[in-house]
């Protein structure tokens, strides 16, 4: 009997492209969270204070498990989540890139910066193609997706969508108008470090909301161990550098951001979890 619902296999195209991606981002997010403090030797551009890189080494790393979990997946339903964090990432931390050019280590004397600053903006300049390019490949394949099997509780898609929202907001005003930094961010970030934080806000948030679409454990689980990566990585930079005032509009902002990126990240591993070993059990 021939399967309603066949499984709408990752193409080869997008793999190709998240194997790439992995490198790249986990070499980044070594650089930047061990090395935060010499980034003019070792990173595309300098970034000051090093609070800043390790944040962002953080968000690289939190990537790379995304993919590193998404390349284990047959099944695109289980990975396009994961996928929108790469994609919206990728698009954003380009312009940013393009649009402060004059930062990066592109005539640096030092060979490691250089190379750093030259790797930068080839890889991005392909990836963003590329990426396009495989998700074109993945989406001639026209295959029915499977209805969702172990659907989300109404708590949690509400809170998926709230913070996928207000993260969008914070991300899309760190973008924008890199000035708002001083209020919106405990700590002070230049306009380049305001738009590649708030690229990532940017990429988590659409995420976030692609999530409460998909409404299902299975389909949310890649996305939901970044979550939780990048929830335990900002932690540790922030018990490393000490930089924030919790009492601050902008530290609370920044501390109800992680927990409920924790929370969720760790609801939706439990829950894939537990919905797996009921149905091994049936």
């Amino acid at each position: 009997m021939t399967d309603p619902f066949p499984t709408p296999h990752v193409s080869v195209a997008v793999r190709m492209f998240m194997l790439a991606a992995a490198v790249f981002v986990a070499s980044a997010g070594a650089s930047l969270f061990f090395l935060s403090e010499a980034t003019h030797l070792y990173f595309a551009w300098t970034i000051k204070p090093p609070v800043t890189a390790s944040f962002l080494g953080g968000g690289y790393l939190a990537v790379t498990t995304a993919l590193v979990f998404a390349l284990r997946e047959q099944d695109w339903a289980r990975v396009r989540v994961g996928v929108s964090v790469v994609a919206t990432g990728l698009v954003f931390i380009l312009a940013a890139t393009l649009l402060h050019l004059d930062k990066f280590h592109l005539r640096n004397a030092v060979w490691s910066a250089g190379f750093w600053a030259w790797s930068w903006l080839f890889l991005y300049i392909v990836l963003v193609p590329g990426l396009a390019i495989a998700l074109w490949a993945q989406r001639r394949r026209k295959v029915a997706l499977t209805p969702p099997q172990s659907l989300l509780p109404a708590w949690m898609r509400v809170t998926l969508r709230l913070l996928g929202m207000l993260m969008l907001l914070l991300g899309a005003l760190l973008f924008a108008v890199p000035g708002t930094a001083e209020q919106l961010w405990p700590w002070p970030l230049t306009p380049l470090t305001a738009r590649m934080v708030g690229s990532f806000y940017l990429a988590f948030g659409v995420s976030l909301l692609a999530a409460a679409r998909e409404n299902d454990y299975a389909r949310i689980y890649v996305a939901s161990c970044a979550y939780v990566a990048f929830a335990v990585l900002q932690a540790i930079t922030l018990v490393r550098y000490q930089p924030v005032d919790w009492l601050g509009l902008s530290g609370q902002l920044l501390a109800g951001v992680l927990l409920t990126l924790l929370v969720l990240g760790t609801a939706g591993v439990y829950g894939y979890r537990a919905t797996r070993s009921v149905k091994g059990q049936a």
